[in-house]
C-alpha cells in the first residue's frame, strides 16, 4: 500500500492516477481516473483489465523496461493527455483532460460545432459561425432554434434531426440548404447525443461542414452525364444546345446563358440558344458580324480565346452598344469560345448576368466544360450532316440523289393516293449530252450538269423533288400539281434550258432538254408504273425531235 500521504496529494490535483506494481496490479487509483475513463471501480490488487486502455498505453506498460512517455489521445469523446511515469517499484500512470486543447480545435475547425439542450436551445457554438450569420456566436447561447435567425428550413431539419435521435437514440446525418445573398449554401450536418454517466441524455452535439461546392459538383456530374446521353443518342442539336443554356442557369444562380454559332462565311455569328436573354436582345445581335471591339462575343470569336467583362457598361470592349444595353437589364457577359478539335471557332458560349460580376474559378471551369461539350455537340451534328448528304445527295450537283428520291417519292406518292391530291412527275434529259463530253471533255460536261441542276432549282417549287437520276438523266417530283401545272412548269424549264449556254475554253456550249411528263390526277397506278409512263413520254419527246414537253400517253 502506498503512502496515504502520496494518494491524498495525487487524489486532490486535476488529473487522475493509477499506480501500479511491476506485476500491473493496482496499487491505488484516484476516483478522478476512473471517472476520465468511465470505467468501473478499481480494487486495489486486482490484475489491471487489458480492456481498460487504449493499445498504445497497454503496449508501453508491457514492456519489460518501460520508460517515462507521454501521449495524446480522443477517448470517448474527450482529448487525454496519458503520461507514464516508471517508479523503483511500479509504474506510475497519470491522465489528464486536455480542455485547451480541445477548445483550440473545435475553435479552429472549419465546421460548424454546437452544442443544444434537448429542446434545442444553444448551450455553445464555435467561432466557424461567423462566416455565415450577421450575428455573432456568443449572442447565439442561449437563444432557441426559432429565435436564431436561421433560415426556415434549416430549422425545420434541425427539429426532424432532433426527433430522429431522441427516438433512436442513435446519431442523424442530414442536409440543410441556406440562400445568402449572391450565394447559396448546402451543409452536411451530423446531430449527435452526449449522455451523462446515469445515461441520461445531457446534450445534442451537432457538427455541420459546408459541402456547397461537393454539392454543386454532384448536381453538375449528374446533368454533365444526362447531357452525354442527349449526344449519344443524336438528340437533334437545337434541343441539345437549349436544354445546355437552362441547365447551365440553374447552376449558376441569376445567370442567363446563350449560344452563338458562326455562320460559314467566318464572319458572323447567330443565336443559336439563349432561353433566359430578352427576345428584343437576341433579335438585337442575331447575325452580328464578328470583331476586335464587337462586345464579349464578337472579339471572343475574333481572337478565339475567352473574354471576361464583368461591367459591360465601363468595358470598351462594349462601348459601342453602349445605347443598346441601356434597354436590357445586362450588365455582366463572360464569352467563351466553342473550339472545335482542330481549333477552329465554332461559335460562342456566353453567360450574362444583370449585375456586374466577375466569375469565381469554379464556374469558369463548368462553362469551359460546357463550351468543349457544345463543340462536341455541334462537330457530331455536322458529321452526321455531311454523311448524310453523302448518303442522300449527289456529290456533283447538289441534288437527291437516286436512291433518297426513291424513298421520298414513295412516301410522297401513298400520301397523294390517301389524300386524293395530284401529283406529277418529270423526267428530263440532257439533249446530245454524250457528243458535249466527247467534244469539250468531261469538265465541260459536268459545268453543264451543274448548270441544268441551278435551272431545274430556279424554275421549280420548293416543295418540289428534284433528282438526277444518273448520267444526263433527271427527275422532279411535283407535289399537287396536275398534268397542267405540270406541263406548264416542263415547258418553262425547257424554254431556259434552251436559253442557256456554257462558255468553255472560249466556245459556247448551247443546251437543251427533253421532258416526260406524268400526272396520277386520280389515276389508280403504282409509283412504278407513273415512272414508265413518264419515262415513255420522255422518249416520244426525243423521238419527236427532242427540246419539248411531251405528256404522257393518257393524260389529256
Amino acid at each position: 500500500m502506498p503512502d496515504p500521504s502520496l494518494h491524498t496529494i495525487l487524489s486532490a490535483l486535476p488529473g487522475g492516477y493509477l499506480l501500479l506494481d511491476p506485476a500491473l496490479r493496482v496499487r491505488f487509483v484516484t476516483q478522478r481516473f476512473e471517472l476520465l475513463l468511465q470505467c468501473p471501480p478499481l480494487a486495489c490488487g486486482q490484475t489491471l483489465p487489458a480492456q481498460l486502455l487504449p493499445g498504445a498505453v497497454l503496449q508501453q506498460l508491457q514492456q519489460p523496461s518501460p520508460q517515462a512517455w507521454a501521449w495524446q489521445h480522443f477517448h470517448h469523446g474527450t482529448l487525454l493527455d496519458w503520461l507514464l511515469t516508471p517508479l523503483s517499484d511500479g509504474l506510475l500512470l497519470s491522465v489528464r483532460e486536455d480542455r485547451q486543447a480541445f477548445r483550440t480545435l473545435v475553435e479552429n475547425s472549419p465546421d460548424i460545432i454546437s452544442r443544444y439542450d434537448a429542446d434545442l436551445v444553444c448551450l455553445f457554438v464555435n467561432s466557424a459561425l461567423a462566416r455565415y450569420s450577421s450575428l455573432p456566436p456568443l449572442y447565439h447561447v442561449g437563444l432557441g432554434i426559432d429565435d436564431r435567425g436561421l433560415p426556415g428550413s434549416m430549422v425545420d431539419a434541425m427539429r426532424h434531426a432532433r426527433q430522429q435521435v431522441l427516438h433512436s437514440g442513435q446519431p442523424y446525418t442530414f442536409e440543410t440548404e441556406a440562400n445568402l445573398p449572391e450565394q447559396h449554401l448546402v451543409f452536411e450536418a451530423r446531430l449527435l447525443p452526449e449522455y451523462d454517466d446515469s445515461g441520461m441524455l445531457q446534450s445534442l452535439l451537432c457538427i455541420e461542414r459546408d459541402i456547397t461546392h461537393q454539392h454543386a459538383n454532384r448536381l453538375w456530374q449528374a446533368d454533365e452525364n444526362r447531357l452525354l446521353e442527349m449526344l449519344a443518342n443524336d438528340r437533334p442539336l437545337p434541343e441539345v444546345m437549349d436544354w445546355t443554356c437552362r441547365m447551365m442557369d440553374s447552376h449558376l444562380p441569376g445567370a442567363m446563358n446563350s449560344i452563338m454559332l458562326l455562320q460559314p462565311d467566318g464572319e458572323h455569328l447567330q443565336v443559336a440558344a439563349g432561353p433566359g436573354l430578352p427576345e428584343e436582345y437576341k433579335a438585337s445581335i442575331d447575325g452580328i458580324a464578328i470583331g476586335e471591339g464587337v462586345g464579349s462575343c464578337g472579339t471572343c470569336a475574333t481572337r478565339g480565346e475567352a473574354v471576361i467583362v464583368s461591367d459591360v457598361l465601363h468595358d470598351p470592349l462594349w462601348a459601342a452598344y453602349t445605347g443598346l444595353l441601356q434597354q436590357f437589364p445586362l450588365r455582366a457577359c463572360w464569352s467563351h469560345p466553342i473550339l472545335a478539335h482542330d481549333g477552329r471557332v465554332l461559335g460562342t458560349f456566353a453567360t450574362y448576368f444583370s449585375e456586374p460580376r466577375s466569375p469565381q474559378d469554379d464556374e469558369l471551369n463548368i462553362i469551359r466544360r460546357t463550351s468543349h461539350l457544345m463543340a462536341i455537340a455541334i462537330q457530331q451534328e455536322r458529321r452526321a450532316s455531311q454523311l448524310f448528304q453523302l448518303a442522300t445527295q449527289d456529290a456533283l450537283t447538289g441534288l437527291t440523289n437516286r436512291r433518297h428520291f426513291m424513298e421520298l417519292a414513295g412516301k410522297a406518292f401513298q400520301e397523294a393516293r390517301q389524300s386524293g391530291r395530284p401529283l406529277s412527275l418529270l423526267m428530263l434529259d440532257l439533249d446530245h449530252f454524250k457528243s458535249i463530253n466527247d467534244r469539250f471533255g468531261h469538265e465541260a460536261g459536268d459545268t453543264v450538269l451543274q448548270l441544268f441542276a441551278r435551272l431545274l432549282v430556279d424554275g421549280l417549287r420548293g416543295s418540289d423533288l428534284i433528282c438526277r437520276m444518273g448520267g444526263e438523266e433527271f427527275a422532279a417530283l411535283l407535289p399537287g400539281a396536275g398534268h397542267e401545272e405540270a406541263v406548264a412548269a416542263a415547258q418553262r424549264i425547257c424554254k431556259a434550258v434552251s436559253g442557256s449556254s456554257v462558255l468553255h475554253q472560249e466556245q459556247q456550249i448551247d443546251i437543251t432538254v427533253s421532258i416526260g411528263v406524268c400526272s396520277l390526277d386520280g389515276q389508280q397506278m403504282a409509283l412504278g408504273d407513273l415512272i414508265r409512263q413518264a419515262d415513255k413520254a420522255l422518249y416520244q419527246a426525243k423521238h419527236e425531235g427532242r427540246n419539248r414537253v411531251c405528256l404522257a400517253l393518257g393524260d389529256s
